[in-house]
């Protein structure tokens, strides 16, 4: 089992998704990535510890709360990544037990220390 802190990520775009693996990998986290709800479902299922989850939810249908629920049954902090700023999405991310709401573009330093602050919790 790996000493570094586990981050889930949910991205349905791969490219996307490669860039924010590569990223959270060059900052000492290991990253499992997920393209879709069915997949994160898998991972948290097969994971025995997940430090964070990170979801962006652009594309995904309003069953992606499901996902974050799911998530909050188990007791995994995650943040929320969102295309616009809503306050329904902030909203909806707060009630379903997201830690925090970021719009993009993402500020990746700031992406960077909240994931830290998550971690450090």
């Amino acid at each position: 089992m790996s000493s570094k802190p586990i981050i889930l990520a949910l991205n349905r775009n791969p490219k996307n998704l490669e860039i924010l693996t590569k990223i959270l990998k060059e900052e000492g986290y290991e990253v499992m990535g997920a393209l879709n709800p069915h997949e994160l479902e898998e991972f948290t299922s097969s994971t025995e510890k997940i430090d964070i989850a990170i979801l962006d939810i652009s594309g995904f249908n309003k069953t992606i709360w499901d996902s974050c629920e799911l998530l909050r049954v188990k007791k995994i902090p995650f943040l929320v990544l969102s295309p616009h700023q809503q306050k329904t999405v902030e909203k909806q991310g707060m009630l379903s037990g997201a830690k925090g709401v970021m719009t993009k573009p993402l500020a990746i330093k700031e992406l960077l220390i909240i994931i830290k602050n998550m971690i450090d919790e």
